[in-house]
C-alpha cells in the first residue's frame, strides 16, 4: 500500500515582502520616510527650547497683575510674591513655569482674566498650579493649558496665592 503525502508549498517570507518593494510606488514611499526621518534636521519641528536659570540676565520682573497686551513675546518672566517666587514663559496662549520657592502651607493659583485690570467676572479663567502642603513644592515645573473651544482672549493675567 502506497501512502501519498500532499507537498505543500513553502514561500518564503522573503520572497513575498521582496516583490512589494521592488515596485517603484513601495520603494519610492519607504525612501521618502527614510529621508524625513534621518535627513530633516530637528529646527524644523514647532518645539522651543525654554531654559528657566536663575540668572538675572535672562528674565524680566514683572508685577504680579500683568497687562498681557503689553507683554513683550518670547521672554522668561519672573514673579516675586511674599509667598513664592515663580519665573513662566506665556506664548500667547499657555503658559510653562518653574516654581523657585513657595511656603509649602500656602498653595498658587493662576488667573486669566478677560480685563488687563484682573477685576473679577464671570468669563476669567482660574487654574491652580499648587494645593498646600502638596506637590509641586520648590524647584518643580507647572504649565497652564489654555481652554479650548474658548471664543475670547485673555488680557490679563495674575498669580495668586490661597490657603
Amino acid at each position: 500500500m502506497k501512502i501519498l503525502k500532499k507537498i505543500q508549498p513553502i514561500v518564503s517570507l522573503y520572497l513575498s515582502f521582496a516583490n512589494k518593494f521592488t515596485n517603484s510606488k513601495w520603494w519610492f514611499l519607504s525612501s521618502t520616510i527614510a529621508f524625513i526621518v534621518l535627513v530633516v534636521p530637528n529646527d524644523t519641528y514647532s518645539i522651543e527650547t525654554i531654559s528657566f536659570n536663575q540668572q538675572e540676565g535672562n528674565t524680566t520682573l514683572v508685577p504680579n497683575k500683568i497687562d498681557l497686551t503689553n507683554l513683550p513675546r518670547e521672554e522668561i518672566y519672573k514673579v516675586v510674591h511674599k509667598d513664592f517666587i515663580l519665573q513662566f514663559f506665556f506664548n500667547n496662549r499657555d503658559i510653562f513655569g518653574y516654581i523657585f520657592k513657595r511656603k509649602k502651607n500656602i498653595g498658587i493659583m493662576t488667573q486669566l482674566c478677560l480685563y488687563r485690570s484682573c477685576e473679577e467676572t464671570s468669563h476669567d479663567f482660574r487654574k491652580v498650579i499648587a494645593r498646600p502642603f502638596e506637590p509641586p513644592y520648590d524647584k518643580d515645573f507647572f504649565s497652564v493649558k489654555f481652554p479650548q473651544n474658548l471664543q475670547y482672549d485673555f488680557q490679563g493675567l495674575e498669580f495668586l496665592s490661597y490657603k
